[in-house]
């Protein structure tokens, strides 16, 4: 992934524009990492994978497989607290 100062990004938006359609690019301030830029294509995969990942389901509305899975699994090596 590229990584360009905030400078040289605002010299030449258009470059890493189209860059970034390619792979994220890194704009960096002061040395440090400041924003990303990525394709939107990229960003709403990310969004829907957030939204994925943070929504609880009921075990009732899981697929009768994974449901099992869980049930058998050895969770044995896991803390009781």
């Amino acid at each position: 992934m590229p990584v360009i100062k905030a400078s040289e990004f605002h010299k030449r938006v258009r470059k890493f524009r189209d860059l970034a359609r390619r792979e994220p690019v890194t704009v960096t301030r002061h040395g440090r990492a400041y924003v990303v830029l990525l394709a939107a294509e990229v960003y709403q995969r990310l969004r829907q994978i957030e939204q994925r990942a943070t929504r609880a389901m009921a075990v009732a509305d899981l697929p009768p497989e994974t449901a099992e899975a869980i049930r058998s699994a050895d969770l044995s090596h896991l803390p009781a607290d």
